[in-house]
């Protein structure tokens, strides 16, 4: 088969099947609209062509180049694509499926809306990319090297990033579900706005890190280090932070409810109009912090350490404060008189019956 032969089948609409096409050498120009299926086409040099909205379905891609090709739309199903180079600068609506990228490299593109679906993507490099409104569902990403990417409202369903390398990534509202990060270091980088409800991030290292309005709903933040990050308006309400460091955590106007701070260092943290109502804290440090118009009602602050706390209308509604430890207790509120009064009246109030009908 010559390139013309190939072009002219691919325009007239034919899907190309069982071929071993190894052997050409195809110039630059349009090849757009071709269908690959059980083709061979391992080790050969694609870049720069025109390969728009292409189907490749369970195609030997094995040490292919695509550099510079033209790859939107293109869909690539079931296909090895391991030790691929598809640095084609820029690719929109391209997916991928069940295929095995081991080693391959994408490393400075552009991918919008691009997906990869139950791919091997194990030491594939995506280093220094710009990813937008994509995804990775249920790949396998061990060694997988996001050094740099810039990844804004993308999807990261059923990974483990415990081995992933994530230097300098800068994510905005980014949804994280069912993933596992425990043990990354994300020390001083921008998380901001990004969901990682019910996901793993035992003994993380989120230093100064910048995680506004950011979600960890749910999640387990067992041993993390919070210290010096910037978590405004942040949600961390039934999440698992049991021995995490926080020192110095700037996170005002957060949520916490149902929170476990067991044995927390949240020592100079700003918790302004922080609701910690019904979480966990005892032994937990809140040492100098500013608790200006913070709600601690319900939760459990016995052995807490409040000394040198600012409080101004701080509320402890029916907190358990044994053995708390204080400098003042000026600025707090201990219990809500009002709802006090709904309490009691609700707890007296006899159930109502089912009306007649």
């Amino acid at each position: 088969m010559t390139p013309e032969t190939l072009r002219a089948r691919i325009k007239g609409g034919e899907p190309l099947v069982d071929l071993d096409l190894r052997a050409l050498r195809l110039p630059p120009g349009d090849y757009a609209g071709g269908i690959f299926m059980r083709c061979n086409l391992s080790g050969m040099d694609l870049s720069g062509l025109d390969l728009r909205d292409s189907r490749y379905i369970q195609c030997a891609l094995a040490g292919t180049r695509w550099d510079g090709a033209q790859l939107d739309l293109s869909l690539f199903e079931g296909c090895d694509l391991s030790r691929a180079s598809v640095r084609v600068g820029a690719a929109e609506a391209m997916s991928w499926s069940d295929c095995n990228a081991t080693g391959a490299t994408l490393a400075g593109t552009a991918l919008e809306n691009c997906h990869f679906l139950r791919c091997i993507l194990e030491e594939t490099s995506f280093a220094e990319c710009a990813l937008s409104q994509g995804g990775f569902s249920e790949c396998r990403l061990a060694g997988v090297d996001w050094r740099g990417t810039r990844q804004k409202g993308t999807l990261v369903f059923r990974a483990d990033l415990r081995a992933a390398r994530l230097d300098g990534i800068d994510w905005e509202g980014v949804v994280c579900v069912e993933t596992d990060l425990s043990g990354q270091v994300l020390n001083d980088l921008r998380l901001e706005r990004c969901q990682f409800n019910d996901c793993k991030l035992d003994g993380v290292d989120l230093a100064g890190a910048r995680l506004g309005q950011s979600s960890f709903k749910g999640a387990l933040l067992r041993g993390a280090t919070l210290t010096g990050a910037q978590a405004p308006r942040g949600m961390f309400v039934e999440a698992d932070l049991a021995e995490s460091v926080c020192l110095g955590l700037k996170a005002p106007q957060s949520l916490w409810a149902g929170a476990n701070l067991d044995g927390a260092d949240l020592s100079g943290a700003d918790l302004t109009q922080a609701i910690l109502q019904r979480s966990r804290c005892a032994q937990a440090a809140f040492a100098q912090a500013e608790l200006t118009y913070a709600d601690f009602s319900y939760a459990d602050l016995t052995r807490a350490d409040l000394r040198d706390a600012r409080f101004s209308r701080t509320q402890f509604h029916r907190a358990l404060l044994d053995d708390a430890r204080w400098t003042s207790r000026a600025g707090i509120l201990d219990n809500d008189a009002p709802l006090m009064d709904a309490e009691r009246w609700s707890a007296a109030r006899p159930t109502a019956g089912r009306a007649s009908p």
